[in-house]
């Protein structure tokens, strides 16, 4: 698959200082302005930084298509091209899509209620249509050689910490919101092979598991790392982070993974769990080799991995071979 380079800008060209300095400061200050009014109505931090990346992407894409006008004087066919622009040209899901319409119309809204400050008396987005909320991301799969090799190119570039979360969340099947919950302590002790207790969904409490991969990457990480007083396995300039961006760092990944193999894949931090449930079922998963297995474990066994409440749960996380099967049985060519 080729790459999608507008995909590529809206999760890392705001990131770009050389690209951020050159936004129009007008925007600049409007997007300070309500970043103080969310952290006023205390607002978490992780919703805070949500607000900032989107609205970043956001007042980049008015820099590089919209003359980098200033965001009060855009038309509602302005943002009803931004809204194609993500939808069609970064194929973004329908909730990541609509959650940045929402981001744009909470910040029109709060320039047209500081009337005192800003001219402004139309939220000229709030009639941009959301999309159906039905409409879902196609399930991307990544192999157990996939996986390894991204690793491999995280720890030689000496990016450790995103090789941890990388195998972390490969080994544990573990959600976003699970692993953002790990600490450091858990990692400090070669025989440990769980985390200390998260809470998932459901407010179900377990340890996540994890396996050789992650020692490995865990432990280099930790030595680069040294002392700190931060308690989280994660952490960027001596401080901890929003959990949100555990996610971005898979977008970095997406990039890496196509540049050492020419293949661009839309996996998330989701994915992951996707592929350990799946690499463990056809026995493809590293730790199996490990182990000197052979085959998968059964979806039972799966269905205590993922923590889940059935087994009919657990079988929408594999891979659907029935199509496969039928070209095996008759010998013959069926289309994906």
């Amino acid at each position: 698959m080729s790459k999608d380079n507008g995909t590529k800008n809206v999760y890392n060209n705001f990131f770009d200082l050389e690209i951020w300095e050159k936004v129009n400061p007008e925007n600049q200050a409007l997007l300070e302005d309500y970043l103080l009014e969310l952290k006023q109505n205390q607002k978490s931090d992780g919703t805070i930084y949500q607000y900032k990346r989107d609205l970043m992407g956001l007042m980049v894409y008015i820099y590089r298509k919209l003359d980098n006008r200033s965001i009060l004087e855009l038309s509602k066919r302005d943002f009803r091209s931004y809204s194609l622009y993500l939808s069609i040209e970064c194929g973004l899901a329908n909730a990541s899509h609509n959650r940045r319409l929402s981001s744009l119309r909470s910040l029109l809204s709060f320039a047209e209620e500081e009337d005192d400050t800003y001219d402004y008396d139309v939220n000229a987005a709030r009639k941009v249509k959301s999309l159906p909320k039905h409409a879902t991301r196609e399930i991307h799969y990544l192999s157990d050689e996939q996986i390894l090799m991204l690793r491999d190119a995280l720890m030689k570039r000496g990016e450790y910490q995103k090789a941890t979360l990388l195998m972390l969340a490969y080994d544990s099947a573990g959600r976003k919101n699970e692993l953002s919950q790990v600490e450091k302590y858990c990692f400090l002790d070669d025989s440990k092979n769980s985390t200390n207790k998260v809470i998932g969904k459901r407010r179900k409490i377990f340890r996540l598991v994890y396996f050789s991969g992650t020692k490995e990457c865990a432990k280099k990480w930790l030595s680069v790392r040294g002392d700190d007083e931060i308690d989280s396995l994660w952490a960027v300039n001596g401080k901890g982070i929003p959990s949100s961006m555990l996610y971005d760092w898979f977008m970095d990944m997406r990039d890496l993974l196509y540049e050492i193999s020419g293949d661009y894949i839309e996996f998330n931090v989701h994915s992951m769990r996707h592929a350990c449930l799946q690499n463990f079922s056809d026995g493809t998963h590293y730790v199996l080799k490990e182990l000197g297995m052979t085959e998968g474990f059964p979806i039972e066994k799966l269905k205590l991995l993922a923590n889940h409440s059935s087994i009919e749960t657990t079988s929408q996380y594999l891979r659907d071979n029935s199509i496969d099967e039928l070209r095996e049985m008759f010998g013959i060519t069926i289309d994906d």
